[in-house]
């Protein structure tokens, strides 16, 4: 039994070095991109569709399984180009398969309405609706990665105080 809790315990250490190395990895691009989003120009637009997508991942996308977006397109008020966002907004993590959000969102984005489209000045079809939002989730996830990735450190460091039997000196 204290074998398979230590083989265990292992595979728990191991999956969160790697969750964590992944989200320290990740977070600084999306902070970049939600920090430069905010300084980005937007332009008044009109929804003409919103609606949740349903697809189906590939084997390595969303472990092969369904998963939901939403699809948000509308024109622009000025010139009646037309656009379709990509991203909500950047920093907007999807747990599971996305559906629970992907309804909200369409929710808060219905067709008729009018909204603000953020858009990169480099690249124009780059846009997001909502270019300022919480960073609380981000630095929650960034610390989070943290943590696990320095959890294994701190089990070695304190290890004697964890199992004092196993490291006192035999009399």
């Amino acid at each position: 039994m204290k074998n398979f809790l230590g083989k265990l315990l292992g595979f728990l250490l191991l999956a969160g070095i790697l969750f964590g190395l992944f989200v320290v990895v990740t977070i600084p691009f999306e902070m970049s991109k939600k920090a430069d989003a905010e300084t980005w120009p937007s332009r008044k637009g009109v929804i003409t569709k919103s609606y949740a997508s349903h697809h189906r991942g590939s084997a390595g996308k969303h472990g092969g399984g369904p998963y939901f977006t939403a699809e948000v397109c509308g024109i622009y008020q000025d010139n009646g180009e037309k656009f379709c966002v990509a991203r909500i907004r950047y920093g907007g993590f999807r747990f599971g398969d996305g559906k629970a959000d992907a309804l909200a969102t369409v929710a808060r984005y219905p067709a008729g309405s009018e909204i603000d489209v953020y858009h990169s000045p480099e690249d124009p079809r780059e846009t997001v609706l909502e270019a300022h939002s919480s960073w609380t989730e981000m630095l929650t996830l960034l610390g989070l990665g943290i943590v696990f990735l320095l959890l294994p450190l701190l089990l070695w460091l304190f290890r004697k105080q964890i199992e004092p039997e196993r490291y006192q000196r035999p009399e």
